[in-house]
């Protein structure tokens, strides 16, 4: 897929909502719905708020041109959560590079805006450039060229093959269910066609990883719109844990307690037996003494008074047995209602996972669809995959994004570094639980550093802004 159509589908999935007033203040910017757009080559043209194409229009648009660069430095701005670029900076210098990375962390506003005066070299983001960005850039002659180096998502999932009445949320939910002070405690208020539920209500309770994960901060940053998110930043209840797994157990459950809770029928019936027999070994104990007084009233033979004492034994050891069963048949009864209680907790227990661990227990988990539209009317229900992780239609997705200026893209130190970037993308990503972009898309931007393809030359177009 080409950016062309991997920027057009972000800004309708991502900017359409993330952009669009939904996060604020972490580093995006609020501008109405774009259609973004990739043109090839630098002679690539920009319809002005009028509609008009060409290179020069009116006072917001200027021949394209090189940013001014210091020799043997690449300035480098952004840095963005879980970013792959100080690793691939550290792998260029230690190898063949012949300049100097230098990175600057800052919000994404920040690194665009000093990329649009021509101060930056690269911005180091996880959202495309903005309308507003873009018409900055473009007044000063700057041409952004966006390559993608990976993807990441935030997936929120239930336990699979359990029902709560509601497959798909929308952003606006996703937002409410974790904001803090949130009153979001049932599935009947969240999620499409709601109203619609039969079934009684299921308590919603929240699982995710610390503060200390790169998909926690993610979903503080670019959800809840918060550049620093720590635990006050979602809502009290939230279950916090320090790996992924104990989220995945407090989603799925334990499995010794699904096998506890299957013979808890069982348990029962068979405690309920045990008194039964208890009762009866009482009563038969009873009557082995009645019958032993009875003969010796009648003053029986020795032979049948040993047989009627031989009777009571037999009774006494039988409802001693029988009682000393009783403990271990109570205990297993209570344990196995208690595992009950927990599996019955894991209900509606929405967990937060990034997407990369989430592929590895699919089996196990039950991921909600998430609609990039807020009309109920109109739902646009997305599933996490591959695809449209790295596509960025799914709306918890974001693409981590390189972006230079077209004339600079060919300064062999830049070219270069990208390069470089590209081919060591894939294991980085992996290695620190990304998406990495597919070989098609790693080939097809590397053509762009080769010259043997034109880059895509990210634009938007006013017109359709306006529609």
């Amino acid at each position: 897929m080409s950016l062309h159509n991997r920027f057009e589908k972000a800004s309708l999935a991502v900017l359409a909502v993330v952009v669009a007033g939904v996060v604020t203040g972490c580093g995006v910017q609020s501008d109405s719905d774009p259609m973004s757009n990739g043109q090839s080559g630098g002679n690539a043209t920009v319809p002005d708020a009028s509609g008009t194409s060409g290179n020069k229009s009116s006072n917001t648009i200027s021949a394209p041109k090189a940013t001014d660069r210091q020799t043997g430095v690449i300035r480098v701005q952004g840095k963005s959560q879980g970013s792959l670029t100080p690793d691939i900076a550290k792998g260029y210098e230690s190898g063949a590079g012949s300049s100097d990375v230098q990175i600057t962390s800052s919000n994404e506003n920040t690194a665009f805006s000093a990329f649009c005066a021509g101060d930056v070299d690269v911005v180091d983001s996880a959202r495309p450039i903005s309308p507003n960005e873009f018409q900055k850039c473009n007044a000063n002659g700057i041409q952004p060229v966006q390559i993608q180096i990976a993807s990441d998502a935030a997936v929120l999932a239930i336990k699979n093959e359990t029902n709560v009445g509601v497959d798909c949320l929308s952003f606006n939910d996703v937002q409410d269910i974790y904001k803090s002070g949130s009153n979001i405690n049932s599935w009947s208020q969240v999620g499409y066609n709601r109203d619609l539920v039969s079934t009684p209500p299921i308590r919603l309770t929240t699982v995710g990883p610390n503060e200390k994960s790169n998909v926690f901060s993610f979903l503080g940053q670019y959800v809840l719109g918060d550049p620093e998110p720590t635990s006050l930043s979602v809502r009290s209840d939230y279950q916090a844990k320090p790996t992924d797994r104990e989220v995945r157990q407090a989603v799925v459950g334990d499995p010794k307690d699904y096998k506890l809770a299957n013979g808890y029928k069982d348990y029962k019936k068979q405690l309920k037996e045990l008194k039964s027999a208890i009762s009866d070994g009482k009563q038969r104990l009873s009557d082995a003494q009645a019958e032993v007084a009875k003969g010796i009233r009648d003053n029986r033979p020795p032979a049948a008074k040993q047989h009627d004492q031989n009777q009571l034994k037999a009774a006494e050891k039988n409802l001693a047995k029988l009682k000393a069963s009783l403990p271990a048949a109570e205990r297993s009864v209570k344990v196995a209602k208690d595992a009950q209680n927990r599996v019955d907790k894991t209900l509606g227990t929405l967990g937060l996972f990034r997407f990369s661990y989430y592929e590895l227990f699919e089996e196990q988990l039950r991921p909600m669809e998430v609609s990039a539209s807020n009309d109920a009317n109109k739902p646009d229900c997305i599933f996490p995959s591959q695809a449209t992780v790295t596509d960025a239609s799914y709306p918890l997705a974001r693409q981590l994004l390189l972006t230079v200026n077209y004339k600079n893209l060919q300064d062999s130190d830049i070219n270069d570094f990208l390069s470089y970037g590209l081919s060591t993308s894939q294991r980085l990503a992996e290695k620190t639980g990304l998406v990495p972009i597919p070989d098609q898309t790693r080939n097809e931007e590397q053509s762009w550093l080769d010259g043997t393809s034109q880059p895509d030359v990210v634009y938007y177009n006013n017109t359709s802004n306006n529609q």
